[in-house]
Order: C-alpha cells, then sequence, then structure tokens
C-alpha cells in the first residue's frame, strides 16, 4: 500500500492514568482496519459526598436543618415575626439543597456504562447548578421582603427572637463546620455549604438586630442587616452559577490556555501540526484533552507511543488527566487548530 492509496490514524487514549488503550484505524479502498488494546489499572475510594463525608455526618446535617426549620417557624408565630417565619422557610429549602446534594454525590459514583460512557460525574455539577440557582432565587426574595420592612416597620418579640436565633445559629454553625472540609473539593458539596455560612450569619443578623432593636428599637437594622446578607448570598450564587454552567456547556478551563498548548506541543519534532483540537472539563476534577495530530513522518504504530507519551507528560503540568489523540499523517490539511472538516 502506498501513501497515495491511505491516510493512517492512530488514536491513543489515556483515563487519568488509570485506563490507557490506543487504537489504530487504516483507511483504504478495501474498507477500515481496526485493531485495539487497553491497559486498565483502577483505583475505587468508600464514602461519599466527595469520597469523605458519610451518611452519619449527612444525617446530622439534615436533623439540625429540620430542627432549625421547626424552631424558627413555631418561634415566628409565637413572636410575631415574619422575618423568622420567612428563614424557617428558607432552612427547609435548604434541607432540600442536602438532600439534592446527597443524591448528586452518591448518583455520581456510579460506574460507567454503554449508555453513560462517562458515567455520572455531571450529577454532582448538575446538583451545584440547581443548589446555586436557588441561592440567587433566596437573595433576591430576602431584598425585596427587606424593602418592604423598610418601608412598613413591623413590632416584634425581640426575646423570643433572640433566643430561636441563637438556636438557629448554634446548629447552622455546626452544620458549616460538618461540610467545610469537603466543600473545597466539589462544587456541589460548596453550594450546600453556603447555604449553611449563609444561614449562620442570617442568624448572627437575627440576633444583632434583636439586641439593638430591644435597646434602640431600631427596626430598620433587621432590614439593613437582610439587605447586606441578601447581597453576598447573590455574589456567591453568582460564582457557582458561573462555574457550574461553564461545566455544563463544556467550556474551556480558565486555568487552560489552548494557544499555549499548542505552542508547547510543536516544540515536538515529530509533530507537524495539530487541529481539532478540544479541551473540556467533565467535573471539577477531570479535565479532558481531544486533538487530531499530524506527524512529520509516515511512522507505525508502536512508534507513536513515545510521542504519545510526551504529550501526556506535557498536558499534565496544565492538570490534564485524559488524553485522546488521533495521530494522522497528511491527513486534514488545512485547517484550523479547532475544525477538522
Amino acid at each position: 500500500m502506498t501513501l497515495k492509496n491511505s491516510a493512517k490514524k492512530i488514536i491513543t487514549h489515556n483515563h487519568g492514568g488509570q485506563n490507557n488503550h490506543e487504537e489504530f484505524r487504516e483507511h483504504n479502498r478495501n474498507g477500515l482496519i481496526t485493531s485495539h488494546r487497553h491497559s486498565h489499572g483502577h483505583s475505587h475510594k468508600d464514602g461519599l459526598l466527595n469520597g469523605e463525608i458519610n451518611i452519619h455526618h449527612f444525617s446530622m446535617v439534615v436533623l439540625l436543618n429540620l430542627g432549625i426549620t421547626l424552631a424558627e417557624f413555631v418561634g415566628g408565630i409565637v413572636a410575631g415575626s415574619l422575618a423568622l417565619i420567612s428563614d424557617s422557610a428558607h432552612n427547609l429549602g435548604d434541607t432540600l439543597s442536602l438532600i439534592i446534594s446527597y443524591a448528586a454525590a452518591r448518583i455520581s459514583k456510579r460506574p460507567n456504562n454503554y449508555q453513560k460512557t462517562f458515567g455520572y460525574k455531571r450529577a454532582n455539577i448538575v446538583a451545584a447548578f440547581l443548589n446555586s440557582t436557588a441561592l440567587l432565587v433566596i437573595g433576591i426574595v430576602l431584598i425585596i421582603e427587606a424593602i418592604k420592612r423598610l418601608l412598613k416597620p413591623v413590632s416584634i418579640n425581640t426575646s423570643i427572637v433572640f433566643v430561636v436565633g441563637l438556636i438557629g445559629l448554634i446548629a447552622n454553625f455546626t452544620s458549616m463546620l460538618i461540610l467545610r472540609k469537603w466543600s473545597k473539593g466539589s462544587l456541589n458539596i460548596k453550594s450546600a455549604y453556603l447555604h449553611m455560612l449563609i444561614d449562620s450569619l442570617s442568624s448572627i443578623a437575627v440576633l444583632m438586630s434583636a439586641v439593638f432593636i430591644k435597646i434602640y428599637n431600631f427596626k430598620f437594622l433587621d432590614s439593613v442587616m437582610t439587605i447586606l446578607i441578601a447581597a453576598y448570598v447573590i455574589k456567591e450564587g453568582i460564582e457557582i452559577v458561573r462555574d457550574s454552567l461553564s461545566i455544563l456547556m463544556e467550556s474551556m478551563p480558565v486555568n487552560i490556555d489552548i494557544e499555549n498548548i499548542n505552542s508547547a506541543l510543536l516544540k515536538n519534532p515529530a509533530i507537524k501540526d495539530i487541529h481539532h483540537l478540544h479541551i473540556w472539563a467533565l467535573d471539577e476534577k477531570n479535565i479532558l484533552f481531544e486533538a487530531h495530530v499530524n506527524l512529520k513522518e509516515d511512522v507505525k504504530v508502536s512508534d507513536t507511543m513515545k510521542v504519545y507519551t510526551e504529550i501526556k507528560a506535557e498536558l499534565e503540568k496544565v492538570g490534564i488527566n485524559h488524553v485522546t489523540i488521533q495521530f494522522e499523517y497528511n491527513g486534514c490539511k488545512g485547517q484550523g487548530l479547532i475544525s477538522c472538516y
């Protein structure tokens, strides 16, 4: 077979250093010949919610939030405080968000299958998007209610509000401490953690307002503190919505520059050009790379492994851990960096 009658393509894959396989495809007039080689090395971590927090920790957080919800609802009715009743609804929403986060973390650990070839890892991202969207809605509602209270202040039983606020602060702070350790490694858990953080700040605001209203009759202070807290809610919600939506839209990770990567790979003396290059994140921890790599010489399949290993090592420097390369010789001529038609 001559090069005039064929175009050779070799596809090599790497899955985060665990599963490696390479596929050689040779297209000619007679059809397609494909060979596939695999090497698998799996490692699994037991546990829930990002491999760390367990069912007991989760149950404690949910029970604490259900307790806060009940205490604030009853306390709000007795004290005549709309703020406490509203916050009880807020905490009920937080409890639901925790359940969503937990369910998503469980689902994300399911193995891949023929229908979900990447598995269910993005369940965490979907949960983070839903929870952070809820944060935005909560923030907007809080601001609207605060403005109404500024225009028409109401009298409340500050003693009951203070006691209930103190109970809420202790429970929310405990929940926040439980989730804090695992919030750094998952957008999903971070969104749940922020719910608890915001609730803790809300409880502090309730306590401060109760004290100042009792002493100085500053009824407006409750609304002012609510607006400040709501502004923080919206800020944090926007950040998580942005990050989770970026992953769901398969955008380029913010810490990676595609042109810098192309320049670094072209320094390899065996590579002529790179095209059909795509980089995206599966979740917060898995960044995927695929590209067609035109080689300067027509080489054997076994010879491409050296080039592949060098490419993989270069990509690992920027955190890319899943690499798929289609090696070519005289393939896709004259195409741009991200296209091949």
